[in-house]
């Protein structure tokens, strides 16, 4: 019998960096939930008051989950006893609801997105939204310019550690998930990544209110979620080599690399092999109709890891 379970963010679930090492703070079997309350990805606590005023944020770190580099705020991770590696673990998306505030921001820093832009030497725009979830509306609280925006919110970043030893950067993503920045993510679809390490220890955070594809100032809409509620289910009968997913309009396939066309490369081979796979024809055949219904999106930009998706429509092949 399946159970659900709840994590909250605090001192023993929070943490800015993936590792293999990290105390689990939940341990689950396969088939049960787990429904996460999460900070946004820089520690907030609270919505800012006023414009140019601080945000209270989270500083009641555990010493084993505290990094000196910056890190997102995620909260995890959690055990799959079931889950060892080579395995693919299947996380549905049931539900996702954020908090009641959210902020986006612009320039004013050195990165290599603002270089290409002209805007490291620009002030910095800092934008706060308040979050209607009933009328699924974000709306622009502080400026001369107040717009407003529909929410469509998901998770930045799922995924689980590498099996190498040590700290692991949250920026990046990687085979095994983390900072995907996939917009597609959203309530109603289904994860699948591959198993690296033993029990999986998987964690979420990075919560985004709105995005479009490419995340390309660097942030999204980043917001706390209130409640993102997951099912884990351990695969035996899938083997793959990056993250795919199943969304409410059709399958991706995803690719990273620090070259964009590299990742694109990726992400198209990956989908060759679904295509393969689900439809039980020669890769060269799934080449060609890969070339009729398939589309190929920019997930995002500005991970130093970049990231495209492959996107199959349901239907598209009848």
């Amino acid at each position: 019998m399946s159970n659900i379970h709840y994590l909250q963010p605090d001192s023993n679930t929070l943490h800015g960096f993936f590792s293999k090492e990290l105390q689990p703070a939940l341990n689950i079997n396969s088939g049960d939930t787990v429904i996460f309350q999460t900070l946004d990805a820089a520690w907030g606590l609270e919505k800012r008051s006023a414009l140019g005023e601080a945000r209270k944020k989270f500083t009641e770190f555990h010493p084993d989950r505290k990094t000196k580099e910056f890190g997102h705020a995620l909260v995890g991770p959690v055990l799959i006893h079931q889950a060892k590696p080579g395995q693919t673990l299947e996380i549905k998306i049931n539900e996702i609801i954020t908090g009641t505030w959210g902020w986006t921001s612009a320039g004013g820093f050195p990165s290599y997105w603002n270089e290409k832009l002209g805007m490291v030497e620009s002030s910095e725009v800092l934008l706060d939204f308040e979050l209607d979830v009933e009328q699924m509306v974000g709306r622009s609280q502080f400026g001369n310019f107040k717009y407003s925006v529909e929410l469509k919110p998901f998770m930045g970043i799922m995924g689980m550690p590498p099996e190498e030893e040590g700290k692991h950067s949250t920026i990046p993503p990687r085979p095994s998930g983390g900072n995907m920045d996939c917009k597609e993510l959203q309530a109603g679809s289904t994860l699948f990544l591959p198993i690296p390490v033993e029990g999986g220890l998987f964690s979420t955070g990075d919560g985004h209110a709105a995005q479009g594809d490419g995340e390309v100032s660097g942030p999204a809409l980043e917001c706390p979620m209130e409640r993102v509620n997951l099912t884990f289910t351990v695969r035996d009968d899938l083997k793959i080599n990056m993250p795919r997913a199943k969304t409410n309009t059709g399958w991706l396939t995803m690719g990273f690399h620090e070259d964009l066309e590299e990742a694109m490369w990726l992400a198209l081979r990956e989908m060759i092999d679904l295509l393969s796979s689900h439809y039980d024809i020669s890769r060269t055949e799934a080449y060609a109709y890969a070339t009729m219904v398939v589309d190929l999106r920019i997930t995002q930009i500005v991970n130093c890891v970049k990231g495209v998706h492959a996107f199959l429509p349901f239907h598209a092949l009848r």
